[in-house]
């Protein structure tokens, strides 16, 4: 397969909103805004998550094969990894190793946006996993 040559610029208005919202995966939308499965792009996946006012953290995080950036652009939180919070305000990078247990919860009074950044090609090839309670 030829490398992608030719920049892309994507918009969150662009994107197809896609979303969980269970008590075993909590709540959260996300805007997949490069990647291979939505543009002609490869070895990232870069998108935008947001966590609304009041949601509830899930009994347990999720997992995945994938090593995973977060930079928190909006809002106050806690990014709970294996078991232990770290707090997030804008301006914050957390990197998450594969196989890590994770979630991000919000604990402000506005909506936690984050930037998230997997070393992959497609979306769909980060493989998820939710332990169960």
């Amino acid at each position: 397969m030829d490398r992608p040559t030719q920049p892309v610029v994507r918009h969150v208005d662009d994107c197809t909103t896609e979303h969980w919202s269970s008590p075993e995966r909590g709540t959260v939308a996300w805007w997949e805004l490069l990647g291979g499965d939505v543009t002609a792009t490869d070895e990232l996946t870069v998108g935008i998550a947001e966590i609304p006012v009041g949601a509830v953290p899930p009994p347990r995080g999720h997992r995945h094969d994938a090593t995973e950036v977060y930079v928190i652009v909006g809002g106050t939180g806690e990014v709970v990894i294996d078991g232990v919070a770290h707090s997030v305000r804008p301006q914050s990078a957390v990197w998450i190793p594969a196989d890590a247990e994770h979630y991000a919860h919000n604990t402000g009074d506005e909506p936690l946006r984050l930037v998230y950044v997997f070393a992959r090609d497609k979306f769909s090839d980060v493989h998820y996993e939710f332990p169960s309670a």
